[in-house]
């Protein structure tokens, strides 16, 4: 993730008036969820975005939004809204207030394109009492309208579902307003939709100073569902709208007639409470309109009553669309009661081979004994289609002189039809060659389907390499548990995004770093900058790309031509050969542009084959794009943050991060490696205002989930914020050595179905049992919000367990033991003695709470949590952080202006009430001299102290002041910008 992509928040306002002097206190708020009460309607609003309906006259108005990150500061532009609903649609008025409609954003026309970059509303609709899935609908001042379906509270979104809803939109001298209906059948309701529902509804503030702004108190985020207000819908009956349907299952392709069709079930269950007669409609929708219509099923379903339910949908082409299924009443058939839609990707292959063994990149490396080639060949056509056809696969040379001789060959029934339903798919087949006595080379193999009269009916081809060793010496690739080999041997990365290799300290136990930007640099500089990398032992992944093809922003929506992929083949060429190098970083959250992933597949082919010997990396920043782009790399790394809040704990379910771990799996059939950038950074930095950083247990938490759920790569986001925290700079050093000791385990596999747990809340427990050696290793990560306790129960386990990093053991009666597990906290138990002598948790933490204790040193009236603020004259785009100059540490980032050899920069300290100052400290790596200024009146400014010498500081006559602006006079030699690491203020 790149910092530049984060929120922006509003300029601080200046505090100018003096009020009777009081020492600064630390605050917090309690906020109460609010309600909000729809109005029965029997007449629906006109949608003219007018307002002027009777309904509006008869409901409550809410408001009163607050802006997004700072607690219940109110917003500058305020927005108010009703909600009123009939038999068939839930609608909303709403007025939102803008002093500056002159400067209104409205760009955007498409529809689900990004209206969220113009002025825009945002409603969200959780149409049940669990807040896991929910709609989110937006719409801009032209009406421009985006859906989206949510779920897993908030972590997954498809932006593919699509729902028939209107908005209209209105103008008023000073506001903009909008009216919306959203049928309830469009909301997927069920047994669940009963009672209560929640609702939030925001608003991103383009016009004027740029706000974000909501109803309920957003702490890190808008998708926050457990914060949203309660929607109560009085006397509503939607009982007609309540089924639940299973996705589809059993799904095949079948040609007929030259016509291709989808087939497949679903499962429908009726919670409406009474008998219906039903008339059930499979639709294929396209993106751009088309629409194919599939067989009309007719069906009754009693009260409570589950049926299984075939469709079948012919396919006009093949594409990514949308499975949508509408039931409707057969007596009243222009009355829609359900609408479920599925996002679907039209892949009709009809033979498709697997290679399993080799495991990585189809490809038999010098490291790699192998004496079979293990695959699997499946079909995407029914096992009835299959019957009485032969399965046969040869090995060949690539590039054969004269006629190709087979190396090997096997031939198999194409489909056993015991083993499937006639209109499913038919199993894949496995199979196995020969691969002992092959030399280095290229090979194919050939898969062919004949009939029973030796027809040929389909062919597939695979290309399979032997290679020949590295020819650097440096051999990196995976084994078929997916742990990354360095020459043969097991490597385990752990460490940071943009790690600076001059601080670089070995024994902090990292052995990776990732880092950005080597695109603007020759080969001969980026070599250059890798030099020393490679001397402390340790590698760096970075992009492919360079001066001559930057994969910039505005390329990223079409395929790769080919002036870009010679420039992108001759920059892996010239620095694939240097030994710091690890992998290669193929893209940084494409779905933010979107990048097509047409183009990032092709990247990542054109890099794959110019370097067989460095793995590739995709990152993302979505559950959707995992799916979406997980043919970009080799390793799919997420960075799944949590964002952790002032005051509380994480801002979405910390445990998204076994959501997206989760994800990689499902999405690449386990057949990827899994690695993951947690959060080792505080959003605050990036101007999310009530943020923090994450602690030693957090950090530990999000670490060993990702390990529970498969994850053998670890680079954290991001070193830049090291210094300053130290549960960063002390907690990541314990935790790297910890993961180190813990090596074996954390690259073993899970044993499946060997851990039952017993607590109150088991789905928040994760656990996982490795064996590494002659030992085991149990992962357990609570990822609740409050402690529990909990018994675990081991198959074949010891009679005793050392708790690792915590200095005691648990005894196991039958296999069982009991633990507690307080908030956020991880165990792990380990019967390998090795472990028991290993540095204590308790003391990294001791560590970690002195050295904080002591950022707040007596007397300084300059500390962050005292409401103290800061304002800046100008701020670089990258390494200003303002805010860091209050936290009691003098290195590390702070505040760095934005134009170079500029004199006369400041930066102001700002209380909410008058202090009495008489002395002031600074730190600076840049500064030479400073003047320390308070105001005078009508904006002026009198200097009461000169800064100088090292550190900078000067005393003058205490005064009584609200504010203290330090003002930059005099450079260091060779500096080119005014920064600032700390600045302290004491009364004398």
């Amino acid at each position: 993730m790149r910092s530049s992509a984060l929120f922006a928040v509003p300029a601080l306002t200046l505090l100018t008036t003096l009020v009777a002097a009081a020492p600064p206190v630390a605050t917090s708020q309690a906020v109460t969820p609010r309600v909000v009460a729809a109005v029965k309607t029997a007449a629906a609003p006109v949608l003219d975005g007018k307002l002027d309906d009777a309904v509006w006259a008869r409901g409550e108005w809410y408001g009163q939004f607050t802006l997004l990150g700072e607690g219940l500061k109110p917003a500058a532009a305020q927005t108010r809204f009703q909600v009123a609903f009939d038999h068939q649609n839930l609608y909303f008025g709403v007025e939102l207030f803008e002093p500056q409609m002159d400067k209104l954003v409205a760009r955007e026309t498409r529809y689900d394109g990004p209206v969220h970059a113009d002025d825009a509303l945002e409603i969200m609709v959780v149409p049940n009492q669990a807040r896991l899935d929910y709609y989110h609908f937006s719409v801009n001042p032209l009406g421009t309208r985006y859906d989206a379906e949510l779920r897993q509270g908030g972590n997954v979104r498809s932006a593919e579902w699509n729902a028939n809803w209107q908005a209209s939109t209105g103008r008023e001298p000073q506001s903009w307003t909008v009216e919306i209906a959203i049928p309830f059948v469009e909301l997927g309701l069920n047994g669940s939709s009963r009672g209560d529902w929640a609702l939030n509804v925001a608003r991103e503030r383009k016009a004027g100073t740029p706000e974000l702004s909501s109803l309920t108190e957003a702490r890190g985020g808008f998708h926050q569902p457990n914060l949203y207000a309660t929607l109560r819908l009085p006397d509503a009956e939607l009982s007609r709208y309540l089924w639940t349907m299973q996705p589809p299952y059993e799904t095949c392709f079948q040609m007929e007639r030259a016509q291709l069709f989808y087939l497949g079930k679903i499962h429908l269950t009726n919670e409406t409470g009474k008998f219906r007669f039903l008339r059930i409609v499979p639709e294929l929708q396209y993106s751009h309109g088309e629409l194919a219509t599939g067989e009309a099923v007719t069906q009754g379903l009693d009260a409570g009553q589950s049926r299984e339910i075939g469709f079948r949908v012919p396919v006009p082409r093949q594409d990514s669309v949308l499975l949508r299924f509408v039931i409707r009443d057969r007596g009243q058939p222009a009355d829609a009661l359900y609408v479920r839609q599925f996002p679907l990707t039209l892949d009709y292959t009809p033979l498709a081979i697997d290679i399993t063994r080799p495991a990585y990149r189809d490809c038999i490396y010098a490291t790699e004994k192998l004496g079979q080639i293990e695959f699997t060949v499946s079909s995407a056509l029914s096992t009835e289609s299959l019957a009485g056809k032969q399965i046969t696969a040869v090995l060949l040379p690539a590039r054969p002189q004269g006629t190709p001789r087979p190396i090997a060959q096997t031939t198999r029934a194409a489909a056993e039809e015991r083993n499937a339903a006639p209109r499913g798919n038919a199993p894949p087949i496995s199979l196995s060659l020969p691969a002992d006595r092959l030399d280095v080379g290229d090979y194919q193999l050939l898969v062919t389907l004949t009939d029973s009269s030796g027809q040929v009916v389909h062919t597939a081809r695979k290309r399979l390499q032997k290679l020949p060793p590295a020819p650097t010496g440096h051999e990196w690739r995976f084994d078929e548990h997916q742990v990354l080999l360095h020459n043969g041997e097991p490597f385990l990365p752990f460490g940071w995004f943009s790690q600076n290799i001059e601080t670089w300290d070995p024994k902090e136990g990292y052995t990776a770093l990732q880092a950005y930007s080597r695109e603007y640099f020759p080969d001969d500089v980026v070599r250059a900058w890798m030099d020393p990398i490679a001397a402390r032992g340790t590698y760096v992944t970075f992009s492919p790309y360079s001066p001559a093809f930057r994969n910039r922003r505005e390329d990223m929506h079409r395929p790769l031509d080919d002036r870009e992929r010679q420039a992108l083949i001759a920059r892996v060429h010239a620095l694939r050969d240097h030994p710091a190098l690890l992998a290669w970083y193929m893209a940084d959250e494409p779905e933010l542009v979107p990048a097509l992933p047409r183009r990032m597949q092709e990247i990542y082919e054109t890099v794959r084959d110019a370097d067989p010997y460095h793995p590739c990396i995709m990152l993302n920043d979505t559950i959707a794009g995992i799916y979406r782009y997980e043919r970009g790399g080799d390793v799919l790394m997420p960075d799944p943050y949590p964002c952790f809040l002032k005051g509380g704990l994480a801002a979405a379910p910390i445990e998204k991060t076994s959501q997206f771990m989760l994800a990689v799996r499902d999405a690449t059939r386990g057949r990827k490696p899994a690695w993951v950038t947690p959060q080792g950074f505080n959003y605050g930095d990036y101007g999310r205002a009530g943020n923090r950083g994450p602690t030693l247990t957090e950090l530990r938490n999000q670490n060993y989930q990702a390990v529970v759920h498969g994850a053998k790569g670890f680079l954290w986001y991001t070193y830049g914020q090291y210094q300053n925290y130290p549960d960063l700079y002390l907690g990541m050093p314990f935790l790297a050595r910890e993961m180190a000791d813990l090596k074996a385990a954390v690259l073993a596999d899970d044993v499946p179905h060997a851990v039952a747990i017993a607590a109150a809340k088991p789905e928040h427990l994760h656990v996982s049992l490795r064996r590494a050696g002659k030992g085991l290793v149990l992962f357990a990560v609570n990822t609740a919000t409050e402690p529990q306790t909990a018994t675990l129960t081991i198959k074949d386990a010891p009679a005793n367990l050392v708790v690792v990093s915590e200095g005691r053991t648990v005894s196991l009666i039958n296999g069982s033991f009991r633990d507690q597990f307080g908030v956020y906290a991880t165990h792990i138990y380990s019967s390998c003695e090795t472990h028991a002598g290993r540095e204590r948790l308790a003391d990294a933490q001791a560590a970690i709470d002195r050295d904080n204790a002591a950022r707040q040193k007596p007397g300084n009236l300059a500390f962050e949590n005292y409401g103290t603020r800061v304002v800046v004259s100008s701020g670089a785009q990258y390494g200003n952080e303002p805010d860091r100059v209050l936290d009691g540490i003098p290195r590390g980032m702070g505040w760095r202006s934005k134009e170079p050899d500029k004199l006369g920069e400041w930066l102001q300290v700002i209380w909410p009430a008058p202090q009495t100052v008489g002395r002031v400290v600074a730190y600076s790596t840049s500064i030479q001299e400073a003047e320390v200024q308070i105001p005078a009146g009508e904006g002026q400014w009198r200097t009461v102290g000169k800064l100088s010498g090292e550190p900078l500081a000067t005393e003058f006559e205490p005064v009584q002041t609200s504010m203290v602006r330090l003002r930059v006079t005099r450079l260091q030699a060779e500096k080119k910008q005014s920064t600032l690491q700390e600045i302290e203020a004491y009364a004398k």
